[in-house]
């Protein structure tokens, strides 16, 4: 009699395994199979699916009871991460608007990196063609989504917004070193890095925001440690009136 009791109540509670998206009314699944790293294993008439936890604010499992998955602040910005999706390729980024909820991807173009002799000693340099980028925005406050490697690094110690400089090509000064005192400095000069804020988006991509007041030519450049060669993926676009 004690075991029968037992089984019904381990059946009763079966059907009580429900899991509540953030951004859609909740179900019932038949049960849940794992809670384990960034998405949530379930069985449903059958079949085995998975969620990713971001987008899921609790569960209620026949065992466990509820289970917190994001919190409130979380919550609310996720539901917003929601309106576009996330770049398909490290370094791949689009331009958003979320007042009409549209984006339009960069152009992913390779530059060539070139070593030149200046003045005060060599400098390593980009150069991308054509001259203008095909992709055009107006300047204003421009919200930038790009794909990273690691969402838990610094944003500000490998990502760079710059302005190139223009003749024939887009050009960019990566690197230049003072042969009377052998300092490197990284970067460019005159105003050609612009300074960005930031927020995380999703599993695997940050939202890059920068107010851009001069037209011109503009790429988002991401160092890469793990490649030394002579080229560069930037993405690219041009800023208009």
């Amino acid at each position: 009699m004690i075991a029968l009791l037992i089984t019904s109540s381990l059946e009763a509670q079966s059907t009580k395994n429900f899991i509540k998206p953030l951004a859609k009314d909740g179900f019932y699944v038949d049960s849940i199979l794992s809670l384990r790293g960034n998405t949530i294993i379930y069985r449903r008439a059958g079949t085995e699916f998975d969620i990713e936890k971001a987008k899921v604010a609790y569960v209620e499992h026949s065992i466990l009871g509820r289970i917190d998955i994001t919190d409130e602040k979380t919550a609310n910005q996720n539901i917003v991460n929601m309106i576009f999706p996330e770049p398909e390729f490290n370094g791949e980024a689009f331009i958003c608007n979320f007042d009409d909820k549209t984006y339009i991807k960069t152009e992913r173009a390779i530059g060539q990196v070139k070593i030149k002799d200046q003045l005060w000693g060599p400098e390593s340099k980009l150069y991308v063609k054509p001259e203008a980028s095909p992709v055009r925005i107006h300047k204003g406050k421009v919200v930038i989504l790009i794909r990273v490697p690691d969402i838990n690094d610094d944003p500000k110690s490998f990502i760079k917004i710059s302005r190139f400089s223009v003749s024939k090509t887009r050009k960019l000064s990566l690197a230049r070193q003072n042969e009377l005192t052998g300092k490197i400095t990284y970067g460019g000069y005159n105003g050609q890095e612009k300074d960005f804020t930031y927020k995380r988006y999703g599993n695997s991509s940050l939202l890059l925001i920068v107010d851009i007041d001069d037209d011109g030519e503009y790429c988002v450049s991401m160092s890469n440690p793990n490649r030394v060669d002579s080229k560069l993926s930037v993405a690219c676009f041009g800023v208009d009136e």
